[in-house]
């Protein structure tokens, strides 16, 4: 949950409720998203049952499709996906913090990365319990302003009947709209990358991951219901600052700091959450051969990556100095989506041609979950590209596209 739970949802249901103008969709999104998900944690948590090794969604990939597709998400992951987003999110972090000049705020910023990065170096317990604290935060603020909103805060005096609208516009308003739902839904998925570091992977994995799901299911529809019922669809189609005006209703005079650090802390926890697992799946490439065998390397005593958290570090650090790494992110987000697609179908391939794999989770009502979560991935990586900009698109393409160029001199350099 506390990978899920960003400041998506203090941000997302503006751009939803833009798309989707009308209380009834617009909630229904939600449920859509959340419903998209549950199939896609349904399909992890087999698989990650089935293979509780470190790196999880590599795994997966390179046991059904071998190691080129497996390497190209590897890529886009360490290139932009994981490094990129640790660095959007400590913007985020910074930015909700007490006003600082520039600099202060860059060297705030940096100091975080590496603190974080060091305290991972102590194992995925130690960054497990800091991150737990900050879950803990963010979900007492949601809380309050949810209870609040729908129990004792006025409603919105707007109109009781919004006006109709077509339904042509309301379908495509809706597909716009579910790729910031399911970005909001997004983050259950790198559990599976820490599998040797939880006890009894096998069962512990898909239990935690279904039942992190409801669990931030429940979240989002409980705090989108009370966004409705004190600002209004209106009022959250029109705010692009929506969150605070909600702070302000429900929490009074305090709201607006206690949304700045629900949210500081928030973003600083997703950035816990990454740091701590993304490295596993370096150590997968290097015992694959596909990444420099100082790579496979953990601690002897806590187990962490240490090698792996450096060079991710080092790399992170790199598009904070930098300061654009949210355009990288934003535009390889259908990327990402395809890979989502790939383990679907990695589901499917692998109960075919490998049925006599032991598999302690099996995704009920198979194969349900996988062929909705692949129609669903495909889609919206279709829906993406007709509807974004050309330079994003070309920037998405092209990441996959040097992954792939580079791919056979990288196994060359590897292997010397």
């Amino acid at each position: 949950m506390g990978g899920i739970v960003g400041v998506g949802i203090f941000y997302t249901p503006h751009a939803v409720a833009q798309s989707v103008p009308q209380a009834g969709p617009f909630l229904a999104m939600w449920v859509l998203g959340g419903l998209v998900a549950l199939n896609g944690a349904l399909t992890f948590a087999e698989l990650g049952g089935t293979f509780p090794k470190a790196g999880g969604w590599y795994v997966f990939l390179r046991e059904a499709f071998g190691p080129f597709i497996a390497y190209l998400f590897a890529w886009v992951v360490l290139c932009v996906i994981s490094t990129g987003a640790i660095a959007v999110m400590i913007r985020v972090f910074v930015d909700n913090l007490p006003e600082m000049s520039p600099a202060a705020g860059h060297i705030v910023g940096g100091v975080t990365i590496a603190v974080v990065t060091g305290l991972a170096a102590f194992g995925a317990k130690a960054g497990a319990t800091v991150q737990n604290l900050c879950m803990l935060v963010k979900l007492s603020a949601i809380a309050a302003m949810a209870v609040v909103g729908l129990l004792f805060a006025a409603p919105h005096a707007g109109s009781a009947a919004p006006a109709a609208v077509e339904g042509s516009r309301l379908a495509s308003g809706m597909l716009h709209a579910l790729l910031p739902v399911l970005f909001a839904c997004g983050g259950w998925q790198m559990l599976c990358y820490v599998a040797p570091q939880i006890r009894d992977p096998q069962r512990t994995l898909p239990r935690a991951i279904v039942l992190g799901i409801l669990g931030v299911i429940a979240t989002y529809l409980l705090i989108n219901a009370a966004y409705v019922r004190v600002l209004g669809i209106e009022g959250l189609a029109a705010d692009p600052k929506f969150a605070g005006e909600m702070a302000r209703r429900t929490l009074g005079a305090t709201g607006g700091e206690v949304l700045r650090t629900a949210m500081a802390i928030s973003a600083l926890g997703v950035a816990i959450v990454t740091i701590v697992a993304t490295p596993w799946l370096y150590v997968a490439m290097a015992r694959e051969r596909l990444f420099f065998t100082r790579f496979a390397d953990v601690h002897p005593r806590t187990g962490a990556p240490i090698a792996a958290l450096v060079f991710q570090g080092v790399v992170t650090l790199g598009y904070w100095s930098w300061g654009h790494a949210d355009v990288l992110v934003n535009s390889v987000v259908f990327v990402e989506w395809i890979f989502h697609a790939l383990v679907a179908v990695a589901l499917l391939r692998l109960r075919a041609t490998r049925p006599d794999l032991p598999r302690p989770f099996r995704s009920p009502f198979y194969p349900l979950a996988p062929v909705l979560y692949v129609l669903f991935a495909t889609g919206l990586v279709l829906g993406t590209l007709l509807q974004a900009n050309v330079r994003d698109t070309a920037i998405g393409l092209s990441v996959l596209a040097v992954g792939a160029i580079v791919y056979r001199p990288w196994r060359r350099l590897v292997a010397r």
